[in-house]
C-alpha cells in the first residue's frame, strides 16, 4: 500500500502510522490515544514509548495499513520516499 495522508485523525486510534513534519519522517507506531476534536493523538514508539503529535504543529499522520473509515487528502497516493 501506497502511505496517505490522513485528514481526520480521529479515524486513528489503534492504527499503525507514520509521523511527518513539513515531509520529513519523524517516526512510527500505533496510535495509543486520540482527542474527540482529533487535533491531537498520542503514538506509541517502539522502544521509545509514548509521545504527543498536535495538527497545530505542522504535524501530519500518514496510514502505514489501509483501513475502513479513514480520510485521506484528496492528492493522496504518493508513495513514501
Amino acid at each position: 500500500m501506497d502511505r496517505r495522508r490522513i485528514t481526520d485523525w480521529t479515524t486513528l486510534l489503534g492504527a499503525q502510522v507514520e509521523i511527518r513534519q513539513q515531509g520529513d519522517a519523524v517516526c512510527s507506531g500505533h496510535v495509543d490515544a486520540v482527542t474527540d476534536d482529533g487535533s491531537i493523538l498520542w503514538l506509541q514508539i517502539p522502544g521509545l514509548g509514548r509521545k504527543l503529535y498536535e495538527k497545530s504543529e505542522f504535524y501530519e499522520a500518514w496510514a502505514l495499513e489501509e483501513r475502513v473509515g479513514f480520510h485521506y487528502r484528496v492528492s493522496a497516493g504518493i508513495a513514501a520516499a
